[in-house]
């Protein structure tokens, strides 16, 4: 698809981000990064609807993107249609084949971006699910740089979007190499993780924007509760008496397994009272939506001090943001 078509669809949607995107990006590094995508890139985000790939498009207007898309897609014609417009790349699943890989080349020799959704689909889940791998072979044997983008999906009227850009990722040094499936496992994990501690950065970011009262009064299911540890206070997300989810303890040891975990009332707060926090409704999730996120995170690791610890995490948990 030339680059005059992909404009004259890309133009009228501009609408979309004066009335309904109105996107507000933050960079990982403010001072390295560019504010433009500067040659050949695979960009990697997470994905919920056709907008993600137009959000992203609208933002870096100057750069013509390429979407990469499974055959799923070309059933569906408003899918289909788009990905047309788009010079979409599909991926044949159902015969394993990679002429995905040559496509991505001829577009990455033009200095173009290709956007790729590696969660492999459209997921409504509470936090950023696992990847794929097929974006880092696409990155290897192309030798693209890999841009994460993590997308809060704020969509609306009365909202906006906002856009956690990362450093770029260089996996050049492996385009000789021959990489095992462990190999490309650990790869896929760290930059994985990577992308979450950016999901996480972007969370907190949004968070800033509150100022929290506390009170000593009785606490209802979906509410913050912290007692005071010291140097610091400790956070949870408080259900009933027996059941507070909270990231780590009071008193996290040294070599610990930090993780998110539920115990008592009692337990949490030993012969303390706990303070609760006061915000109106419309800042909140609602408490089975609460409880839902707070549950599907139990077991979950990667605690940090600097941007995923108890506060951290209960600011994600039970914000609308």
């Amino acid at each position: 698809m030339n680059r005059v078509t992909y404009y004259l669809h890309l133009i009228p949607a501009l609408l979309l981000q004066i009335f309904v995107f109105k996107t507000k990006t933050y960079y990982e590094d403010d001072l390295r990064q560019n504010k433009r995508i500067k040659g050949s890139a695979i960009i990697i985000s997470n994905h919920r609807s056709f907008m993600d790939g137009l959000v992203i498009a609208l933002r870096f207007f100057f750069k013509r993107l390429h979407f990469i898309a499974t055959d799923f897609y070309k059933n569906r014609k408003f899918s289909k249609f788009i990905m047309r417009v788009s010079g979409g790349i599909f991926v044949d699943n159902e015969v394993n084949s990679f002429d995905f890989i040559e496509k991505g080349r001829i577009v990455t020799a033009k200095g173009r971006a290709i956007m790729v959704f590696p969660e492999g689909g459209h997921k409504h889940t509470y936090e950023p699910s696992k990847f794929f791998t097929g974006y880092i072979m696409l990155a290897i044997k192309t030798g693209a740089k890999i841009i994460p983008i993590v997308n809060d999906f704020n969509y609306g009227l009365f909202k906006r979007v906002h856009l956690m850009v990362g450093n770029s990722i260089d996996l050049s040094g492996y385009t000789n190499t021959e990489l095992t499936r462990a190999k490309f496992k650990e790869i896929n994990e760290e930059i994985y993780n990577k992308f979450l501690t950016l999901f996480y950065e972007l969370k907190k970011k949004k968070a800033k924007r509150f100022l929290f009262k506390y009170e000593f009064i009785q606490p209802k299911p979906g509410d913050v509760i912290r007692v005071d540890a010291g140097p610091y206070c400790h956070y949870g997300v408080y259900f009933n008496a027996n059941e507070v989810i909270q990231f780590g303890y009071a008193v996290n040891k040294a070599g610990e397994n930090v993780v998110v975990n539920s115990i008592s009332l009692n337990d949490f707060c030993g012969a303390k009272i706990p303070e609760v926090r006061i915000l109106k409704k419309r800042f909140k999730r609602k408490p089975d939506d609460i409880e839902k996120y707070a549950k599907s995170c139990l077991g979950q690791g990667g605690y940090s001090m600097i941007n995923n610890n108890c506060f951290d995490f209960v600011n994600r948990v039970t914000l609308n943001i």
